[in-house]
Order: C-alpha cells, then sequence, then structure tokens
C-alpha cells in the first residue's frame, strides 16, 4: 500500500505541471513577476565603503552636541544602539524607525553604497531618506554584467555645472537620457530629505515596452549610489581638526530599491535562485517559475523538446511560447536551426536529434540510406523503415534502394538500381556480352577485346573469365598483345611481326609490341640497337695493339710519320731487337675470356727469312676453378718472320682469361742457318690479340648463324683486320664486326679521346679513332709525333734540339730532353759542363769561395754555402745577417727569431742591426708577428713557442677576413667569425636560410615560397633549405627547388596546406589535371561540375545514365538550375509544383498572381494539425494501457476520457465550426497554463525543501566546528598556569609513579585496554560481516570486501554479489527502487496523456504537493534517526575519554567494553522497516530552524554561566583533590553542551535519494567507528599527566569559545 500510494502522489506532482491554473494571467499572454523591495532579504549583499566606528567607538556631533558610534557589532536596542552599519537602512516600517540609519565616517566625501543581486532583475525605482544632508553631489549607477562594467543612470548635484560641468542637465528628451538633476541636493530639509529616481520617467509613453531598448534599461545585476561631494556649511574638509570632521559625515535611513525579477514576459512568480539560504517574507527572488514552455534563470531559452520555434519574449497579448517538435515518436531530442527555420516560412525550425528505427531527416520523416519506407504501415511505426534487399556488387551506391514510391520520380520503395552492365530484380548478375559482376562503377566490365588481335567470328571473349580468343602470334586477356619477341599489332594473318634484334647491339631478342624498338645495351641505339651513340664507337677485330715501343726493351727506334702515304706501322716506331734478345709485352686488357689469335707485326731488316722466334706466355695469375681456359695451353709456339711479309700469325690461338695479367716473351732465337751477318737485328713494330670470332654467339648454335660464318669468310672480314694498311670495310662486315664488339664488350665502348692532343671527343664509330692536333698521333691522340714533345691544347711542340750539341732531331716525349754529344748536356743540347759556363765558350765560376757550381750561361753561383746566397754567393741567406764577403768562416750568423735557423722556432727571412742601438729587428715571415717572430699573426693559428711549432692559415676556406685578430682561434684554428653567410669551424657550411658551397663563397639565400613550404621550416617568412642542393621542404602536392608550383593534376597551392588532388573524372574529363587557381576540370561536352562529376549547368540526372534539361517555369523559380539530382525546381515563396507552375499550400489565386492566405488559416492549421496529433496519441495510449494493465485503478477514468476522445477525434475529422474549434482552443490553453502553473509550484515546493537542506546542513557544519573547537581546547597545552605546576610538582611526580605501575604491572589498565581494544576489533569484525556481508582480516580481502579492503581502481570496497550484507542489501534495494522508479515515470508518462483534458487537474496536483510534503518529513524522521545512532556512538567514545583522564578505573572500562560489544547494526528488512517507522515518528517532532537558533542561544548562556563557575573554582581550590573536583564538576556540563548543540543539528533530505542515502550513510558509520576506534587506541597511549595538564587548560579554552 505504502509503494501505491507513493506512486500515485508522484503521477500527480508529474500531472500538475500540465494542467494550467485558470486564473493564471501566463495563458493570456506575457505575464510578470510583481515588484518589491530588492534589499529585503538582501542586507547582507549591500555593502557600503565607508562606515562609521567599526574599529571602534567614533564621535561625531550635531548642532554642537556630539555622540558616540559604535558599529563593531549588529544594531541591538539594548546592547548596541549605536551600531550604523549598512543593513539598517533596509525598510522595516516598524514604529522606531528613525532609531535606526546608516552612517558614513567622519568627513569621508567619497562613499559608494553597492548593492549586488545575484541574478537579473527589473529595476523600477529608489527611493533614500536621509538622516544629514542629502549629498552636494551623488550617482546612480547600474551593471547588468555583474559589476564588469557599469552605466549611469543619473547625476545629482547641488551646483551641476561645478560637479558636473560635462552632463546635461535637461530636460530628459529621450527615457534614457542621462542628465544631472539638483532637485533632490539642496540643503533643505536637513534631516529626512528624499532622493527619488525612476528608471522610467511617467512623463514619457513608451511605445513598446518589451523592445530590447527598454529592458536594456531595466535590467540590472549590481546597483550602486556614489555620493561624491558633502554639504559643509563653509568649513573645509582639509582641515586637520577633529571638530570640523565630527560635524559632517553620510546618514541614511532608509533607502528602498523597487524592482522585480526579470522573465521576459514568461513567469508570473519567482522562487530562490539555489544556493540563496535566506528566505524572508516580503523578499524578491530571482529564479524566474517559467511558463509557456521555457526555461532557465531568467526563462531565457525554451525547453529540451521544444525548439520548433524560435525563443522570443512574450509580448502583450502574445505568448511567443515554445512550439513542441515533431519527430514522429522516432526520437525525443531535437534542436532549434534558424537557417531549417528561415526556408520553411518562419513555421518550424526544430531539427530532430539521434532518430531512431533507422529514420532520418528533420523531422525524422525519411528512412536512412539501405532502408525503404514500407508503403503499408504509418508514418510513426517503429518498422517504417525496411532494409533494401539489393546485390551490393551489382547495384548503385552499394545497395542503396528506392526509400519511398513516387511515380513522378519513377521510384518504388524497395527497387534497386542496377548499375549499366548489371540486370535483374537484384541486380545480382551481367548483361549479355559482358563479364564479372563486381565493385567496378559499371558493374559488370566489357569484354574490350582488340579487334586487330581477336579471331573474327564468334564470341569475342569467354563469359566468365573474361579472356579472349587471339590469333597465333597474339596474347594477353584482351590480345592486345604481340607474342614475345614479336611486334606490331595488325590486321596480319598472324597479327604481329619478329623482333629481329641485333644479336650483339641487343640484350636478347624482346622487343616493344608497339615500336619494335629492343632492348639495347649500353649506348647503343636504332630499333635493332644496331647503331652506337655519338661518343662511342665498335672496336675491330685488332683493336687490341701492344707496341714494341711500350714493352721492356731498349733501344726503341722512333720513325717520323710519312707526309704523303699512311704508314707501315703503328705507334712511334719500332724496338731494335737482335739476334738472340728477348722482348717482353705485358696484357692486362682482355675483355672477354676466350681463345685468341696473336699476331706479329714487324718490318724485316735482312734479306733472308729469320728462320726461329720463340713465342711464350707466362700466366702471372692463377685462373679459379670456373675459368674459361684449362690446361694443356698453348703457351709456347715458334714462328718464322718472311722477308716480304710485315705481319705474321701464330698457329695455335691463345686461351686468355678476362682480369688476368699475362707477359708475352718474344725471343728472337735464330734469324738464318745459311748467312753469317755478324749483328743480325730485327726491327719489331707490336703484338695483336685478335678475337676468335667463330666462338662467339654471332656464329654458333644455329643454322641460320653458321651461315653468317660462311659470309663473314666470304668477304674476308677477318684479313683486313690484320693488316695495318687498311681497305675500306664493307657493309656485311662491318655489320658482322659490329655485332661481334658488342658482343665482346657488351655494348659500344666510349670515345677516350684525350682533351690536349684531339680536336673534338667523338671519333669514328667504326675503330674509335680520334682526330688529332698537329704532330699528335695515336687512337686516343695521347702521343707525340716522333721529334715533338709535351702534348697540350695546341698539340705537340718540336724538339729542336741543337744541332752543335744533340745527336739527333728526336727527344722525350714528355721532358723534350734531346740526346746530347758528350760534354754538353741541356734539354735541348745548348749548356756547357758541370761549373762551366758560356756556351759554346765554357769558363769557371766565380763564387767568392762559397760555391763551386754557377749557371752554364750566366755564370751565377749555384748552391752556396756558409748560409751565402746571390749572383756570386756575396750576402748572407734569409735568417742570417753579417759580411759575406769576409771570406768563409762566422761572417753569417743567425738571425735569433726567436731562436735562430736550425732550431725548429726560426720564423723570420732576415734581420738587421739599427744603427745607433744595434738591436736586432727581425723582418717576420708571413704568419708571424712580434718583436722575435714568436706569436701567430692574425689569421693563424698554431703554437710557434715550441720546438717544431709553426703558424698556419687558418682553413676557413676564404670565409674570413685575414686582418682581423679575432676570426678564428689563434691556438686551435676553429673559425670564429665566418663571411659570406657561412659557418661551421671550418666555415665550411651555409648558415641555415642559405645554400650552396661555402668553399668557393657562393652561398645564396633560401628562395622558398612560404605558401608552398612545411611551416617548421619558415619563421617570420625566413624558410630553411638544404644547405647543399637549396632544396625546400615542401609540403604535400608542391614540387620544385623552391617549392613554389603545384605536382601534376594537383591544384590550390595558395591554402597554405599544400596542393590538393584535382579528382577530376577520369572519364567524364579530358585530362585528370585541372585549373591551378579555381580546380575546375576540363569537362567534356555533357558533364560540368568542379570535378566532372554532375550534368552540366541548367541540367540535372546521372550523369552516368542520362542528363535532363531542368523544366522550370521561368515566372516562378527562384534560380535557374533545378536539382540536379531530382530535377524539381526551386521555387519562390507561395508557388510549388515540380516545375513551380502552381500556387503553394496557403496561397491562393491563379498562377502566377499567387497571394498569401489570412493569418487565420495558418494559425487554424497549425492548431487542427497538433490536435490533430495529440488526439492520435491519446487513443495509441488508450490501447496500449488496456494491453499493459496499468490502469486497473483508472478504469472508470479511463473509460470516460476514452469516450471523449473519440467524441474530439469526430470532431476533428468534420469540418469544425469556428466556435467549436475557439471553445478547445480556449480550453486547451488553460489546461496547458494549469499545468505549468503546477510545475512551478513543484518547482517551488522542491526549492523551499532544497533551502531547508542547505540551512541544516549549514547548521550541521557550524555544530561539527564547534565541537571541533571545544575538542581543540580540551587537548590544547597549558598557558598561563606557572603557580600551579610549581605547587602540584610532587604531585604530579607521584602521579607520574603511579602511571608507570600502572602500565607496567600484571594486569595494569594499559595491558586491560588492549584486552579492551582486541575485544573491540573482534566485534568490530562481526559488525563487518554483517554490513558487508563477509569478514576480512588486515592480510587479506574477501569478495566481499570490509575494513581498509579496496577494489581494482583503488575505491574502498563492501558489501557485492553473493555477499548478505547490510550494503549489498541496501544496493538491491536501490536498484529495485530505480527499477520501480523507471516503471513509475512510464506509467506516469501514460497518465499524463491521459488526463491532459481532466477538469480536476488542479485538486489533484495540490494532493500531489501535499503528498511530497510528507515524504519529505519521512525522509527528515530517517534522517534524524541515522544522525541519532551515529550521535550515541560518538558519546560512547567521549565516556572513554573521560574515563582515561579520569584515572582509569577499571570498573568504568569494563563497563564501557560491555556496552561496545553489546551495539549491533540492524541488517533484517523487518528490523530496518521499524527503525524507518521510528526515524518518521522522531522527525515529525521536529521544530521550525528559528526555535533552535532560539534554544542554541538559550543553552550557550547556560555554558557561559558554568564557564563562570568553572574559573571560581580554578581560583578557589588548589590541591589535586580540589582538581578532581573541578573535572566532576565540568564533566556533565561540557556534555550537556556539546548534546544540546548536536542534538539541534538535524537534516533533511529529497525523498528520491532515501534508498541511496541509507547505503551511504551505512558506510560513513562503518568508517567512522572504525577511525573512533583508531583514535581510542593513540589515547590509550597517552600518559596520565599528560591528560591531566590537557584538562586543566579547559577553563582559559571555554572561555575562549
Amino acid at each position: 500500500m505504502l509503494q501505491a500510494a507513493t506512486i500515485l502522489t508522484l503521477g500527480l506532482g508529474v500531472l500538475a505541471q500540465y494542467f494550467p491554473d485558470h486564473n493564471d494571467k501566463c495563458t493570456e499572454g506575457s505575464c510578470y513577476p510583481a515588484t518589491g523591495d530588492l534589499l529585503i532579504g538582501r542586507a547582507h549583499k549591500l555593502t557600503a565603503s565607508s562606515t562609521c566606528g567599526l574599529d571602534g567607538p567614533e564621535t561625531y556631533c550635531i548642532a554642537g552636541k556630539c555622540f558616540e558610534c559604535d558599529s563593531r557589532e549588529k544594531y541591538n536596542e539594548y546592547t548596541y544602539p549605536n551600531s550604523h552599519t549598512i543593513d539598517n537602512v533596509v525598510t522595516t516600517f516598524t514604529p522606531n524607525r528613525l532609531k535606526t540609519w546608516w552612517q558614513s565616517q567622519n568627513g569621508e566625501s567619497n562613499v559608494t553604497i553597492q548593492l549586488d543581486l545575484e541574478a537579473e532583475f527589473h529595476f523600477t525605482h529608489i527611493i533614500m531618506t536621509f538622516k544629514t544632508f542629502r549629498p552636494a553631489a551623488m550617482v546612480i549607477e547600474r551593471s547588468a554584467d555583474h559589476g564588469q562594467s557599469w552605466k549611469v543612470y543619473r547625476y545629482f548635484a547641488f551646483d551641476c555645472s561645478a560637479s558636473f560641468p560635462y552632463i546635461s542637465q535637461g530636460p530628459v528628451i529621450n527615457v534614457d537620457d542621462v542628465i544631472c538633476d539638483s532637485r533632490y541636493s539642496d540643503m533643505e530639509p536637513s534631516t529626512e530629505g528624499e532622493v527619488i529616481f525612476r528608471a522610467l520617467d511617467p512623463v514619457f509613453k513608451i511605445p513598446d515596452p518589451y523592445s530590447q531598448h527598454i529592458q536594456n534599461l531595466l535590467r540590472i545585476t549590481n546597483l550602486r549610489v556614489r555620493m561624491l561631494k558633502l554639504h559643509t556649511l563653509g568649513d573645509n574638509l582639509l582641515d586637520g581638526r577633529e571638530e570640523i570632521k565630527q560635524k559632517y559625515y553620510y546618514a541614511l535611513y532608509d533607502m528602498v530599491v523597487r524592482g522585480s525579477c526579470f522573465c521576459y514576459g514568461h513567469a508570473s512568480e519567482c522562487a530562490p535562485v539555489r544556493g540563496i539560504e535566506t528566505s524572508e517574507e516580503g523578499m524578491v527572488h530571482g529564479l524566474c517559475i517559467c511558463k509557456h514552455h521555457t526555461t532557465g534563470l531568467n526563462c531565457e531559452e525554451c525547453q529540451g523538446f521544444y525548439q520548433d520555434v524560435p525563443w522570443r519574449p512574450a509580448e502583450g497579448r502574445n505568448t511567443n511560447a515554445c512550439k513542441r517538435c515533431e519527430c514522429n515518436h522516432h526520437t525525443d531530442r531535437c534542436h532549434f536551426d534558424m537557417a531549417v527555420y528561415l526556408s520553411s516560412g518562419n513555421v518550424s525550425g526544430g531539427v530532430c536529434d539521434s532518430c531512431q528505427h533507422n529514420t532520418q531527416g528533420q523531422h525524422c520523416e525519411g528512412c536512412k540510406p539501405f532502408f525503404y519506407q514500407h508503403p503499408n504501415r504509418h508514418l510513426r511505426d517503429p518498422h517504417i523503415c525496411e532494409p533494401c534487399d539489393c546485390d551490393p556488387l551489382g547495384s548503385l551506391n552499394g545497395g542503396v534502394c528506392d526509400s519511398v514510391t513516387d511515380i513522378l520520380r519513377g521510384m518504388v520503395a524497395g527497387q534497386c538500381r542496377c548499375k549499366p552492365n548489371a540486370e535483374g530484380e537484384r541486380c545480382d548478375h551481367c548483361k549479355q556480352g559482358h563479364y564479372g559482376l563486381s565493385e567496378d562503377p559499371l558493374g559488370c566490365l566489357s569484354c574490350s577485346c582488340n579487334t586487330l588481335g581477336t579471331l573474327p567470328g564468334g564470341n569475342p571473349c569467354d563469359t566468365v573469365s573474361g579472356n579472349c580468343f587471339c590469333k597465333r602470334l597474339v596474347t594477353g586477356r584482351y590480345c592486345n598483345q604481340c607474342a614475345p619477341q614479336h611486334w606490331g599489332l595488325s590486321n596480319d594473318m598472324d597479327g604481329c611481326r619478329p623482333c629481329d634484334c641485333d644479336l650483339g647491339g641487343a640484350l636478347n631478342n624482346n622487343c616493344s609490341p608497339v615500336t619494335g624498338q629492343c632492348v639495347c645495351r649500353e649506348h647503343m641505339f636504332g630499333r635493332r640497337c644496331d647503331q652506337v651513340e655519338s661518343g662511342y664507337y665498335f672496336a675491330s677485330l685488332d683493336h687490341y695493339i701492344f707496341e714494341a715501343e711500350d714493352a721492356a726493351f731498349q733501344p726503341v727506334v722512333p720513325r717520323p710519320l710519312p707526309v704523303d702515304r699512311q704508314p707501315t706501322w703503328t705507334g712511334v716506331g719500332f724496338a731494335n731487337v737482335p739476334e738472340g734478345e728477348k722482348i717482353r709485352f705485358t696484357i692486362d686488357n682482355v675483355p672477354q675470356s676466350m681463345e685468341y689469335t696473336l699476331l706479329i707485326r714487324y718490318e724485316p731488316q735482312l734479306p733472308d727469312v729469320w728462320e726461329q722466334v720463340m713465342v711464350d706466355v707466362v700466366r702471372t695469375g692463377f685462373p679459379s676453378p670456373s675459368a674459361h681456359c684449362s690446361p694443356p695451353y698453348a703457351d709456347q709456339q715458334s714462328v718464322s718472320l718472311p722477308p716480304g711479309y710485315r705481319y705474321v700469325v701464330l698457329s695455335r690461338p691463345l686461351c686468355l682469361e678476362k682480369g688476368q695479367k699475362y707477359t708475352v716473351e718474344m725471343l728472337l732465337a735464330l734469324y738464318s742457318s745459311n748467312d753469317l751477318h755478324h749483328h743480325p737485328h730485327m726491327l719489331i713494330d707490336s703484338i695483336v690479340l685478335l678475337p676468335v670470332v667463330r666462338d662467339l654467339e654471332l656464329f654458333s648454335g644455329s643454322p641460320d648463324r653458321q651461315a653468317a660464318w660462311e659470309m663473314f669468310q666470304k668477304y674476308r672480314c677477318l684479313e683486313r683486320s690484320q693488316s695495318v694498311q687498311k681497305t675500306p670495310m664493307t657493309d656485311i662486315c662491318k655489320e658482322y664486326i659490329f655485332s661481334a664488339s658488342a658482343l665482346l664488350h657488351q655494348g659500344a665502348m666510349e670515345c677516350q679521346c684525350d682533351l690536349r692532343g684531339s680536336l673534338s671527343l667523338v671519333c669514328d664509330s667504326i675503330g674509335g679513332q680520334c682526330q688529332c692536333r698537329t704532330n699528335v698521333m695515336g687512337k686516343k691522340c695521347d702521343t707525340c709525333a716522333p721529334g715533338t714533345f709535351q702534348l697540350g691544347p695546341s698539340g705537340c711542340r718540336p724538339c729542336e734540339c741543337d744541332s752543335l750539341g744533340s745527336q739527333n732531331a728526336f727527344c722525350h716525349a714528355t721532358t723534350g730532353q734531346c740526346s746530347c754529344l758528350p760534354g754538353v748536356y741541356g734539354r735541348t743540347c745548348v749548356h756547357c759542363l758541370h761549373n762551366h759556363w758560356g756556351f759554346p765558350h765554357c769558363q769557371p765560376c766565380f763564387c767568392n769561395g762559397h760555391s763551386q757550381h754557377c749557371h752554364p750561361h750566366t755564370g751565377q753561383c749555384l748552391e752556396c754555402r756558409d748560409h751565402t746566397t746571390g749572383t756570386h754567393c756575396e750576402r748572407c741567406e734569409n735568417g742570417y745577417h753579417g759580411n759575406a764577403l769576409l771570406g768563409s768562416g762566422e761572417q753569417c750568423r743567425p738571425c735569433m727569431c726567436p731562436d735562430g735557423p736550425g732550431s725548429g722556432r726560426q720564423f723570420a727571412d732576415t734581420c738587421y742591426h739599427k744603427l745607433n742601438s744595434l738591436q736586432l729587428v727581425c723582418v717576420c715571415s708571413p704568419g708571424y708577428k712580434g718583436p722575435r717572430c714568436e706569436e701567430c699573426a692574425p689569421g693563424f693559428y698554431g703554437n710557434p713557442e715550441v720546438v717544431g711549432g709553426r703558424c698556419h692559415p687558418c682553413q676557413c676556406n676564404g670565409n674570413i677576413d685575414m686582418h682581423d685578430p679575432g676570426s678564428c682561434d689563434a691556438r686551435t684554428g676553429v673559425c670564429l667569425k665566418c663571411l659570406f653567410h657561412s659557418e661551421g669551424h671550418r666555415c665550411q657550411h651555409c648558415s641555415p636560410g642559405y645554400h650552396g658551397d661555402a668553399s668557393t663563397q657562393s652561398c645564396q639565400k633560401c628562395m622558398c615560397l612560404p605558401l608552398g613550404t612545411v611551416a617548421h621550416s619558415c619563421v617570420d617568412g625566413e624558410c630553411k633549405c638544404d644547405r647543399v642542393s637549396g632544396q625546400c621542404a615542401c609540403l604535400p602536392g608542391v614540387e620544385g627547388l623552391h617549392c613554389d608550383h603545384c605536382a601534376p593534376n594537383t591544384w590550390n597551392i595558395n591554402s597554405g596546406d599544400g596542393c590538393q588532388p584535382c579528382q577530376c573524372h577520369h572519364i567524364h574529363s579530358y585530362s585528370l589535371s585541372c585549373d591551378l587557381l579555381s580546380g575546375q576540370c576540363s569537362c567534356k561536352p555533357g558533364f560540368g561540375g568542379r570535378t566532372c562529376e554532375e550534368c552540366r549547368e541548367l541540367f540535372w540526372g546521372d550523369p552516368e545514365v542520362k542528363c535532363y534539361a531542368c523544366d522550370c517555369d521561368p515566372r516562378g523559380i527562384a534560380t535557374p538550375q533545378c536539382n540536379k539530382m531530382t530535377g524539381r525546381c526551386v521555387c519562390v515563396e507561395g508557388v510549388t509544383g515540380q516545375r513551380c507552375d502552381s500556387c503553394g499550400r496557403g496561397y491562393v489565386g491563379t498562377f502566377p498572381d499567387c497571394q498569401r492566405c489570412h493569418q487565420c488559416f495558418s494559425d487554424w492549421d497549425v492548431t487542427v494539425g497538433e490536435l490533430t496529433n495529440q488526439t492520435q496519441r491519446l487513443v495509441d495510449a488508450v490501447d496500449e494501457l488496456k494491453v499493459s494493465g496499468v490502469t486497473v485503478a483508472y478504469q472508470d477514468t479511463i473509460s470516460s476520457l476514452e469516450d471523449g476522445a473519440k467524441q474530439i477525434n469526430k470532431v476533428l475529422f468534420i469540418k469544425m465550426n469556428s466556435e467549436l474549434k475557439l471553445a478547445l482552443d480556449h480550453s486547451l490553453n488553460r489546461s496547458e497554463a494549469t499545468v505549468n502553473q503546477v510545475s512551478a509550484e513543484h518547482a517551488k515546493a522542491v526549492d523551499e525543501v532544497n533551502t531547508l537542506t542547505q540551512e541544516a546542513q549549514r547548521l550541521q557544519d557550524s555544530t561539527d566546528e564547534k565541537q571541533q573547537q571545544v575538542l581543540l581546547i580540551k587537548h590544547s597545552d597549558l598557558r598561563g598556569a606557572s603557580d600551579s605546576i610549581r605547587e602540584y610538582y610532587q604531585q604530579s611526580v607521584d602521579a607520574e609513579s603511579r602511571a608507570s605501575r600502572a602500565t607496567t604491572d600484571h594486569l595494569s589498565p594499559v595491558e586491560q585496554s588492549t584486552s579492551l581494544r582486541q575485544a573491540a576489533e573482534t566485534t568490530l569484525n562481526a559488525l563487518q560481516a554483517e554490513v558487508c556481508g563477509a569478514a576480512s582480516g588486515p592480510e587479506s580481502c574477501g569478495d566481499c570486501g570490509g575494513l581498509g579492503c579496496a577494489g581494482e581502481d583503488g575505491v574502498p570496497q563492501c558489501g557485492g554479489e553473493n555477499c548478505q550484507g547490510l550494503i549489498t542489501q541496501s544496493s538491491d534495494m536501490w536498484s529495485k527502487a530505480k527499477d520501480l522508479d523507471q516503471d513509475i515515470l512510464k506509467s506516469l508518462k501514460e497518465v499524463e496523456k491521459l488526463h491532459r483534458m481532466v477538469s480536476d487537474a488542479r485538486g489533484r496536483a495540490d494532493e500531489a504537493k501535499h503528498s511530497a510534503h510528507d515524504v519529505l518529513l519521512k525522509a527528515n524522521q530517517s534522517k534524524a534517526r541515522v544522525e541519532q545512532t551515529n550521535q550515541e556512538l560518538r558519546e560512547l567514545i567521549q565516556e572513554i575519554r573521560d574515563f582515561l583522564t579520569n584515572g582509569t578505573n577499571l570498573e568504568r572500562i569494563e563497563a564501557l567494553a560491555d556496552e561496545v560489544l553489546k551495539l549491533r547494526m540492524p541488517v533484517e528488512a523487518h528490523k530496518l522497516k521499524n527503525i524507518t517507522m521510528e526515524i518518521r515518528q522522531h522527525v515529525a517532532n521536529l521544530t521550525t530552524v528559528d526555535n533552535i537558533l532560539a534554544e542554541s542561544a538559550d543553552q550557550a548562556q547556560v555554558a557561559e554561566r558554568l564557564l563562570q563557575q568553572a574559573r571560581a573554582i580554578r581560583c578557589a581550590h588548589k590541591t589535586q583533590t580540589h582538581n578532581i573536583i573541578i573535572l566532576t564538576l565540568l564533566e556533565p556540563n561540557f556534555k550537556l553542551v556539546s548534546r544540546l548543540m548536536e542534538q539541534k543539528a538535524v537534516g533533511v533530505s529529497n525523498a528520491r535519494e532515501r534508498a541511496m542515502q541509507l547505503q551511504q550513510e551505512a558506510k560513513d558509520l562503518l568508517e567512522d567507528a572504525t577511525s573512533k576506534l583508531q583514535r581510542l587506541k593513540e589515547w590509550s597511549k597517552i600518559p596520565i599527566n599528560t591528560l591531566l595538564n590537557l584538562v586543566e587548560s579547559l577553563p582559559d579554552k571555554l572561555k575562549l569559545l
């Protein structure tokens, strides 16, 4: 029954919010709370900058009679009648009104009185009644932002021109004019003079009192009065005499500030603002009790689900109430969107949030993508949206179907839209001629077979895999590729042609299938790779020539080149090899491991055959196991040299390995056995390695290559390569030798023309011969011709050997040294012998005895000794000084600069003596300075102070000033002052922000474009780049050395975030690039948009299917462009239709002359729609309640309401007459106003309960604070008792001895206390088991937790699942209460809908209010019962402390332990219920807070009398016995004071939080008990004498209390 009553009470409370009071003015339009005095209840918010007597009594005088002002305490007619604080000005309307006033300090002219309000209020007027003269100058100001800024209401002055010279003196023209008024500043009357100011002067007629301008004028949060000048009656306040100042001050009897709370016309009454505890009679509160579905402190916003129209202040008869959002029962959240509101013609701006049931849209009226609207279900049906059943691969947009059925748009709900190449009801298979259903935008792919490579006739491709059927030499999925080693796809029978790549010039026979281009070796080109690049050549077969003049043999016979014919030799000449001598050739450049034929070129000198020449190949290396050659080698062979030939070929080829070094030794063993020539010799020209080309791939393998070898032999291509004098090469030989050279060298060979000796770096492509300069020869043009030397840019110079001194006209090719005759030397043999000069008439050298050598032509002495130098060694050399003409001896002495030559520390070239002082003066070498050149000069570094030390130039890459002493470190050489934007210890790097080569002084500033560069590399517009290359750090999509342009297919470098991709449609645009500034792609005809993904302008549709022209009537459109997806035209206001060619709803007339209907149509249209919806909701609710069964108790009422709803439903669907509609509208408005009023009263009641709760909590805090102070006083140190200490010293020693025995003897009090503590802990564990469900020890915590236990998150744990403790039971009760609360709320929501039209809502709302008050009283009783239990525990612990203080009586301790053990915490349900009933009975006896305070004041007086008695006892008694009597007297009185203070502090709680509070308080009790037991343990350790000292200090501390 209790639960049923509670549910009914709460239900009626909620219903009261929706049934308005018929007398509420807010239902008829704007409403405003009543005005009142804003000072009532806010005296604590009123401050004054100056008040007399705050720091002590202060004298003031009136007409020669002086009085005293003492405002240290508040005014009291009997105790403090001279207190004149600012709170005295609050109007009380008592008979003794003129006995109280506020008064400022004497002589203070600038005084401010300020009122601070807790919220916004409407201010109407202010009235101030002065006790003294009114101020001579004063300003009234206001603030609407809690004192952040101030505006002036009115200036007041006796003399406005003097006090406020720049302020107008009126008259007032506009209502908000700020003027200076002199009416209220006169000296008459001298007392009870008034100052009156009205915010809105009655003389003005306000046309729009609701305008923002007027509202801002009245709205205040703070009001202050600044009094700036006193009337001094001619006295000067600067006079320092007190008797002058005592006559002049401000005094104010009372002040009235009239106003009301500020609610924008949406409330007729206000409640206290949260946190405001005072609530006096007549107080004007600041929290609006909002109507019209508004909320907020000042009703400044709409309620959560009333966001369909913008919030506006109420104006006159127009409430401007907030309108409920329409979300079709798919959500209960919405927000207001101004753009939507304006687009709807100011009809609806509410946008539903978090639409459920797969709906979306402003009113949750549409389905989300991939869902469609079921055609046979109501829009509010939770299952209105069904999922689409489309194959995501074959349908457009991943399986999105038509959301609704729209015949005009060709839409059918649930119908799938297939991709172009897909078909079927679910779009799950391909069309004919296509294959592979996939995520492709077209669904299925076309066969796309290439007609050139596909076999004619039949199906072009496989329907499953999509592979096409190709011709013989064609391959690929689409028959669009030639077979390997073929190219040129065409209409030929086979489709392609062979590549035919050159065997040597190409890497293989593979070529490009389109162009036929073969893959060429390095530096080869041409389609077949049969040409070499410029600067490269292919070698002839006799390319590897080894000259005899380069062999290890002498002498070499040079021979000048013939002028009129080709030479018959190679190189500069021959080696003249006599019989029996051996010439050695070194071979180390074998191009490829294979067999080579050795060719010997020579020039015979004798007529007979040179019969025997032995050739031996010496192999110096060790070939690897996988080497090409293997023993036996043909390394030893013999050959003869016939006189009629110039070359001979060895009979067997030599096998040589690449990378190995060989020595070919040729021994001319026997000239002729028939010729007896004494010294036969042979001129050997060179040897040549001819590769055995027969073994190359070119001529081996397939039959066609065998035919190539026969063709090579037929044209005698090999014989041409053997002779020095060449014949023109045929084209056939050229091709074969080209291929052989490419195979042999893996490509073309680079021209190696010498830059000095050749005219061009490009050589002959056949053989590689360079074009040589004058007197230059050799394939590379790197050798001077015989008779010339010194290869240079102009060729070689002639030797010019002197005919008198040289043996022949040849000289050394490098030095140009000629072969001189005996006794002559020099390059051209034109010099005398050593120690002589004057060619051809040589004579001895003259050197003053210091040398035996001189120049052969000039006679200048060379190699002078004795430290001399000069033409004839006639002066001292550098580093020495003296006279060299004195002959050998000590004539040239060393210069000590500083240590002399040879010392390792000589840094001067010469020195000299000053003529007058003979002081040695050093001439320092470059890099040194100082009197003895002992220091390094600027720009140099080193340590010249040590032997061997030198001064070296600072290695700063030329980036320092060599004359600056601080340019580099003189010891380490580290560069210190780098120039030319360089840095580093060697100035080797460019500075940040610069790049280049610092060693060449070419550091340049980074030229990065800030828009394209990463932000962190730029500071203040200066960017950093790579110090060497100058490359800037570019943003994504930006490129270039300076990050100054976008990468291909990107745009918008000016964005500062990099370049964005163009994203041009790859089919609809001409290219993937776009405009760099606008990003506009180049669209193909028929497409538009920035990325070419839409139809072109003035068209609509899917560009992938078809674009349609916008068919709009130009007379009714707002823009020529229609909707690009639907084609629907954008109509002007009042026009509708697909083409905008008809008048819209709410408009009449013939298009295009559409006129808006009368305002009544719009009003009634909305009203009828709302009534229809409300009625339908009521019908639905009744149907649901019939099933749920919640309405059993209200069956009659529900039946009655159902009949009424049916009647209303019939009325609504018939054409209602105007009288019935007006009646219904009026009834609904009154019902809504009644609900609002009940809701406001309920809110006010809740606020009052909260206020009482806060007041009780404040009293609880104050009581706890007082109790804590008493405890601190009781336990503080002894002060001012030194005499007593001397008298009782001996007694204290005795007491200490007894205390020692009490702690050490067997069965001592301490030992017994320990036993008591253990017993208490045992009891606590049992209590813990009852509360938490299981006991726990200090070492472990079970699943139920307990004292000192914490969970994984560190939060204290007590109770849990499967635990039967009080905590768990309370938690279960709380969970059930929450579930029950949810059920209640759900039921009440339905009851609320059923009772909106009930006429007795007012009475039920009052009943609900009374029930809520009863619940509140019951909760207070529960709170008091728990507090009483907690107080008993506190008193128990206090008694324990008292026992310890009074000598530790063993019997009392035992009794106390028994009481602790008897304490039990109830855990059973019936016991908790009994306690709850007792709590309710006790709380019913709770008096008002005022009575509690009055009784507390009486008890405080009793405590004061007790303190006086304590002082008397302390002074009268000096012995220990007397001391014990003091304790005996103080103990019950102290307990009485504490008990009275604590019993008067009770708390209140909200009914909804009853179960949670019981649970929390149970936890608090457990924690408090634990804490007190711990404190008990600590008290047991305190010595007895310490406790006695603390007790002796009680009188002084009680005095302070």
